[in-house]
């Protein structure tokens, strides 16, 4: 830092400009003490001639005005002036003193320039009050007016330090939360995109087979090639829409050999099962009448139930869970509550389950929250919608 300058107007911003920008209020101050100031030497109480008192008066004021643009000379123009023989004090010689040492130790890096100005600020009210011939109690006032603000100075600066490093941290953590919430996203995308990979693979699978199927047949009975063409096109219909939702996520690196069955919400209730077998309580609820759902979703609502229960199990282990899938009218709604203590505060940034539940909705169009439950536990709504063959 500049000796007489804050650090946030360092670089080639002018003295003028920085006076400008920061000197407002205390020209205004310095104004209102000055015409008192002049008032009280000039008509209702001077302490000296009136040339000595008008110097007196605009000395200890004026520099009020630039405090905070250069403290250190503000200060020791306000404090040289005491030396100045006069008969009396000035009434705003006070809270003129008060503002410029004030301003020396709040807006000054160098402490032993700050505590340099600050013993010259004294010594000054001291070899004035000796001037005076005052009694002793003046003489504690002289360097109480200097040492008190100086040291209201320190603190404030310590404070706005603290605060500093306090915003500083919170936007590291926020920056820190965005790259942890950007890579939970990214490898969730990435698992996505290897199941959709899966199926799509899968499909062309079946119509490769099929092709072969309805060849063979076209050679001896084209009647019997219906049937294999038919599941060719379906099978083309269905991979064609799981591409477009491929497109729509990342991969993940070519060298992954996860190729276990894909689930799907037949395997539901093998799921409940086993969260039963670790000691959780849950109730599986089927409302309406299921369809059959492209593959894609499927195996979305059956994550969602399973990162659903997983989460229930981490953060409410043996709390009652109840599992409901209603089948509506062109979609299906999925609710996964639980009796536990619910969330506490914001969720961490590094929750992937519900990162993972969120990307699968979105994919597929439909809407999820989770949060606390208004009576208690936690709570996960999701609404997929069922696209029309």
């Amino acid at each position: 830092m500049t000796r007489n300058a804050p650090p946030a107007y360092r670089g080639h911003v002018s003295p003028w400009r920085r006076f400008v920008q920061l000197g407002t209020t205390d020209r205004v101050v310095a104004t209102l003490l000055a015409v008192v100031a002049l008032a009280q030497v000039l008509v209702f109480l001077p302490i000296a001639p009136a040339p000595i008192g008008v110097l007196v008066a605009v000395g200890s004021t004026a520099p009020i005005a630039w405090r905070r643009i250069h403290p250190v000379v503000a200060a020791l123009v306000g404090s040289a002036v005491w030396l100045i023989p006069t008969d009396g004090f000035l009434l705003v010689g006070y809270p003129a003193a008060l503002l410029l040492f004030y301003a020396v130790t709040a807006h000054v890096n160098d402490r032993h320039l700050a505590a340099a100005t600050v013993l010259i600020g004294t010594i000054f009210g001291i070899v004035a009050s000796a001037e005076q011939r005052v009694v002793v109690g003046e003489y504690v006032g002289a360097v109480l007016v200097v040492l008190a603000p100086a040291g209201v100075g320190v603190l404030v600066r310590r404070q706005r330090g603290r605060n500093r490093l306090l915003e500083e941290l919170t936007q590291h953590l926020e920056q820190e939360r965005d790259r942890r919430e950007r890579s939970a996203v990214a490898d969730e995308r990435a698992r996505i995109a290897r199941e959709l990979h899966d199926l799509v693979a899968h499909a062309v699978s079946v119509i490769a087979v099929q092709a072969d199927a309805a060849e063979a047949a076209l050679e001896y009975d084209p009647e019997l090639a219906k049937r294999p063409i038919a599941v060719i096109r379906g099978s083309a219909v269905e991979a064609l829409t799981e591409m477009r939702r491929l497109l729509g996520v990342l991969r993940a690196d070519a060298g992954d050999t996860d190729r276990e069955p894909l689930p799907g919400l037949a395997q539901l209730p093998a799921l409940v099962g086993r969260a039963r077998d670790g000691g959780q309580a849950v109730d599986l609820a089927v409302d309406g009448t299921p369809v059959p759902l492209p593959p894609s979703l499927d195996l979305s609502a059956y994550r969602i139930v399973q990162e659903a229960l997983t989460n229930a199990t981490k953060h409410a282990p043996g709390a009652p869970v109840s599992v409901s899938l209603r089948w509506v009218p062109d979609a299906l709604r999925i609710e996964v509550c639980d009796r536990g203590p619910g969330a506490s505060g914001v969720p961490s940034p590094d929750a992937h389950g519900l990162v993972g539940m969120r990307e699968r909705v979105r994919i597929h169009g439909g809407s999820l929250q989770a949060g606390n439950a208004p009576d208690g536990g936690f709570a996960v709504h999701a609404l997929l919608p069922i696209e029309a063959t």
